[in-house]
């Protein structure tokens, strides 16, 4: 492995957008290799099965590695846990909020989630992984009112946000208007819902809303949703983590798909 120069290592920090962590990054490389350009690892890596497996990717796919030092990859991810390894993309699935219609046009009985006012990074990468497992096929935000998908978000994924459309929106009543003029059920949680997730009937094609854990969806939102519902929890719980409630909604939709 050949070290860079600072200068070369400054160029290419311009050019490109970062990850790190050797989770995230063997997953881009099982599911989108040819997004990744290039790999920097710590000289004080030790070696593991997981680098032995990332190795096997970087040969596979003929992906230039360095080493540098560990202060550089603090830099790069303002100290951040980078797990002594980083990588340099040039490719995310991100689509302006014009391309839903032809999105949705693609999709047989599809499954949207829309994500109000998540604005923390963690949430909203553990929001997107949960998004994938469950085989959702768009993700909507709002641009005023979410956190921006950076190198955090992208690490708390496992990169997942490599493997499905995100969208910012400016409005997203607009969107559910429209998302309503192709006949998709707009399912809303909310915690003060008198209605059980398990007790509703969560029919394809649908689009989950999904708010903050302090404040929820917004009340203009709740307004066109066609179904309010909630998870029932002990008295001595008042909410779940939202990545967690984004997670039993999905795959209780999932269940209820696959059992009807």
């Amino acid at each position: 492995m050949v070290i860079y120069s600072i200068f070369e290592l400054l160029l290419i920090n311009i050019m490109q957008q970062v990850i790190f962590g050797i989770h995230p990054i063997i997953n881009l490389l099982k599911n989108d290799p040819l997004s990744c350009k290039r790999i920097f690892i710590s000289h004080n890596r030790k070696h593991t099965t997981q680098i032995t497996e990332l190795f096997f990717y970087i040969k596979k796919y003929n992906i230039t590695t360095k080493k540098v030092c560990k202060t550089w990859l603090d830099k790069q991810t303002n100290n951040h846990v980078h797990q002594g390894i980083i990588a340099y993309i040039t490719k995310t699935l991100f689509y302006h909020q014009k391309h839903i219609t032809s999105l949705l046009t693609n999709i047989i009985s599809p499954l949207i989630l829309i994500l109000d006012n998540i604005t923390d990074p963690h949430n909203l990468g553990a929001c997107i992984r949960s998004a994938v497992a469950a085989k959702v096929n768009i993700i909507i935000l709002p641009k005023h009112s979410s956190a921006k998908i950076n190198s955090v978000v992208t690490k708390i994924s496992c990169g997942a946000i490599n493997m499905i459309p995100i969208i910012y929106v400016n409005n997203i009543n607009n969107i559910i208007i429209l998302l309503k003029k192709y006949r998709i059920n707009i399912v809303g949680a909310d915690g003060n819902s008198n209605t059980i997730i398990y007790d509703s009937r969560l029919q394809y094609p649908i689009c989950l809303i999904v708010g903050s854990e302090n404040k929820g969806i917004r009340q203009s939102i709740k307004k066109q949703c066609d179904i309010l519902c909630k998870i029932p929890l002990s008295k001595k719980i008042n909410s779940l983590n939202v990545s967690v409630a984004t997670g039993i909604f999905l795959f209780e939709i999932i269940r209820q798909k696959n059992f009807k």
